[in-house]
């Protein structure tokens, strides 16, 4: 029975524990907090948003990777796994899947109860400063106590942000930024909207001028407009000191400091309607003022805001139809300075972490390694918001704990007369390990090119084929209308939809969920792999 030590008792690794240790693994979790997945009560809102029934590799920043890892267990194989602990769940708005409880709590006692079943041992206010690999085999773990305990397998879930010094100095390292979060910009035309929302089109584009281009559409037939960028549609919050929302929240995963965000606040109407509207209605109240026509588009604050940002004067009327055009131009680009993220403390996730070159997407074992492996959010891998970041926990974790649950035991002997200063390097690494989660590191990609591993290089930050954004012409993309997602897209995920069936008043729950991709078997699957055994 190998002995698998995993570091972090978040979401992540408490999955992970569940697995290894229904695979036969003896599974201790090291979690430095007083207790297990004290963040995972705060998910959501305090509801934990446990997935999505939309989940597509495309709204990861490392697709590929993602992809892999999805093909390996689909996201109705992850809902089974929950529906086999007896988590009930149902989908809201957008497919985001909650415990029908409506309590993260329940999701939180469910997987303490998994942990418990299934023989896991707790050792919670015990933190891990580094891990190293013993010359005959095995692991060597390094605790704040100057501890060392022996083991056959070592699984990092530390969560996001984690030390630079807690894994072996040659698996690649990429510095760890805050996203999901509201961002904080130049507040020139938005300082009488606190507090004020608007349903919006978030986007951004790297040639501000290609904006100005689109609206020739509008004056000039024969031109034909194209510019790129990301975009996110949904509710937008005006701050004191920027804007907040779920689609600034996502927005912020592409953003950099210096760069404009643009906000169309008109984002189901076509440019040359907009124009039509507020010119006829010009015409139709001439006495009404700019602020005054526009207040029947927008609330009234942000009707002002945007006649001042187009350079009229909100008290006079509206007296060309080129004041028009600016207007409707305003409204569907409405352009804000990107200072930064607003309060990094707040965010929901980190970017950076361990490359994912350096693991291997089935299994998450460390290519150069045997026996290391890594999940969650202590590699580089973040999504969007709406449950895909927790669902990216589950996923990680459960295939990272059946994976280590089937390495090969050290040879006999192995662990004994550990101490800090028997394994090369460790007192070292210890030393410079910080409170584990928090010291982030230096940037290691040079070039695209990979540090460890096989394959091709991944760029953080870059959205995979499918995503929510793209080439925006004349067609509709260009009016803010949704991207479409094919059908070969929407079966490439797992069919996620198949976690939840319709219950009572039109929720879903899982009950009878399906179970696919032999979830339930033990022994070897495809290429040797195990695989996860998801009941009890």
């Amino acid at each position: 029975m190998p002995k698998v030590a995993i570091i972090g008792g978040g979401a992540a690794g408490m999955a992970c524990a569940i697995a290894a240790a229904r695979e036969g693994a003896e599974a201790h979790v090291y979690e430095r907090a007083d207790r297990v997945g004290k963040k995972l009560l705060v998910t959501g809102n305090g509801r934990c948003n446990m997935s999505n029934t939309d989940i597509m590799s495309s709204d990861y920043n490392d697709s590929e990777f993602v992809q892999e890892a999805m093909n390996a267990l689909p996201p109705e194989s992850v809902m089974a796994f929950f529906e086999d602990l007896g988590v009930l769940a149902f989908e809201e708005d957008e497919g985001r899947i909650y415990p029908y409880s409506n309590k993260a709590a329940t999701v939180l006692d469910m997987l303490r109860l998994g942990m418990k079943e299934a023989g896991v041992v707790e050792h919670c206010d015990r933190e891990v400063r580094a891990v190293a690999p013993l010359s005959r085999g095995g692991w060597a773990v390094a605790f704040a106590d100057d501890a060392v305990e022996g083991f056959d397998a070592v699984v990092c879930a530390v969560g996001g942000n984690p030390s630079r010094a807690l894994l072996p100095s040659d698996i690649a390292f990429h510095a760890c930024t805050p996203v999901l979060a509201a961002l904080k910009t130049d507040t020139t035309n938005i300082k009488a909207l606190s507090g004020i929302r608007v349903r919006a089109r978030v986007y951004l584009d790297e040639e501000p001028e290609d904006l100005r281009d689109a609206w020739l559409d509008v004056v000039d037939p024969e031109f034909e407009a194209s510019y790129q960028g990301p975009e996110e549609r949904g509710e937008v919050l005006f701050r004191d000191w920027g804007i907040s929302g779920i689609a600034v929240f996502d927005m912020s995963r592409y953003v950099e400091p210096g760069q404009m965000v643009f906000l169309d606040l008109l984002p189901d109407m076509e440019p040359q309607d907009k124009v039509d509207f507020i010119w006829e209605q010009s015409m139709a109240h001439p006495s009404r003022t700019a602020a005054e026509v526009m207040s029947g588009l927008l609330p009234s604050r942000v009707a002002r805001a945007v006649v001042v940002a187009g350079g009229l004067n909100p008290d006079e009327p509206i007296i060309a139809e080129q004041e028009a055009v600016v207007l409707a131009m305003v409204s569907e680009s409405f352009g804000l300075s990107v200072r930064g993220i607003a309060d990094p403390k707040q965010a929901q996730v980190t970017r950076g972490g361990f490359a994912t070159e350096c693991f291997d997407a089935h299994t998450f074992e460390c290519r150069e390694h045997a026996g290391l492996f890594a999940c969650g959010e202590a590699l580089d891998v973040d999504g969007r918001c709406g449950g895909y970041n927790l669902h990216w926990a589950w996923t990680s974790g459960l295939l990272a704990g059946a994976s280590a649950a089937h390495v090969e035991d050290a040879p006999e002997g192995s662990f004994e007369g550990l101490s800090l200063g028997s394994v090369e390097g460790l007192a070292q690494r210890a030393r410079r390990s910080t409170l584990s989660g928090h010291e982030g590191g230096r940037d290691q990609r040079s070039g695209g090119q990979r540090s460890c591993g096989k394959g091709g290089s991944r760029v953080a930050g870059k959205r995979g084929d499918g995503a929510r954004g793209g080439e925006k012409g004349r067609d509709g993309a260009s009016r803010g209308q949704a991207s479409a997602r094919g059908a070969d897209a929407r079966d490439q995920r797992g069919k996620g939809q198949n976690s939840v069936q319709r219950g009572k008043g039109g929720q879903r729950s899982n009950a009878g969920a399906t179970r696919s991709n032999g979830g339930n078997n033990g022994g070897k699957g495809p290429n040797g792999r195990p695989k996860l055994n998801l009941g009890r």
